[in-house]
């Protein structure tokens, strides 16, 4: 029996995709100009997107993802003569929220997330329902375990070690080549695990006198 021949892919949808990213291309273009309406639309086209991005880096009860999302908006269209076309508006919109979200994200952390680093690191699990006092000293120790790594290193470790992201995605999002990624988040690795070690050997050393002591 003869197969019956494959149908022709349908060129609709690759038509559609590419209406829309010239709509969006000529939406971005106005709105720069002043054009309150095109503001609108393109917000409201790609705000439900963005703010799920966003939020993903965020978490996603974090209470700034609507400002990041906000802020990166007006970002995009401060500097809407810089989008060269290269890629859609959208993939572009998302470069510029992933930027501000881990801008965000170095300068605060959220209580939740100093838990999902803690237990990610080995250093036990923290709880949105911890006392005040212990959640802040776990906040602060966590704090000064980041601060042990390099701008660059932290972004990785977080976007990768922390959020879930494939070295790809984290390339495509910041503009790094994959193996240049990969040297970073070895190189926060061991310097996390050389901080994690330099801190139990400090604390056994304390129980250690704490122990003489009581003899």
């Amino acid at each position: 029996m003869s197969k019956l021949p494959h149908a022709p892919r349908d060129p609709v949808p690759d038509q559609l995709l590419s209406a829309h990213a010239e709509e969006d291309r000529a939406l971005l273009a106005r709105a720069a100009s002043g054009d309150e309406a095109a503001v609108r639309k393109l917000y409201r086209s790609h705000v439900g997107k963005l703010q799920r991005h966003a939020a993903r880096i965020l978490g996603v009860t974090d209470p700034d993802v609507e400002d990041v999302v906000q802020q990166a908006f007006l970002a995009a269209l401060d500097g809407a003569a810089k989008f060269d076309g290269r890629s859609s508006v959208q993939t572009w919109l998302f470069g510029i929220v992933t930027r501000r979200a881990l801008d965000a994200a170095r300068a605060r952390y959220r209580r939740r997330r100093f838990s999902r680093v803690w237990a990610s690191i080995g250093l036990g699990t923290g709880s949105d329902q911890s006392p005040p006092d212990t959640a802040y000293q776990a906040a602060s120790e966590l704090e000064q375990m980041l601060s042990s790594l390099s701008p660059l290193q932290r972004v990785v470790f977080v976007m990768h070690d922390i959020e879930g992201y494939t070295f790809s995605e984290i390339s495509g999002l910041t503009d790094v080549g994959i193996s240049t990624l990969h040297g970073r988040l070895l190189a926060a690795r061991k310097c996390i695990d050389a901080t994690v070690t330099q801190r139990a050997l400090a604390e056994n050393t304390t129980r250690a006198g704490r122990g003489q002591g009581d003899v």
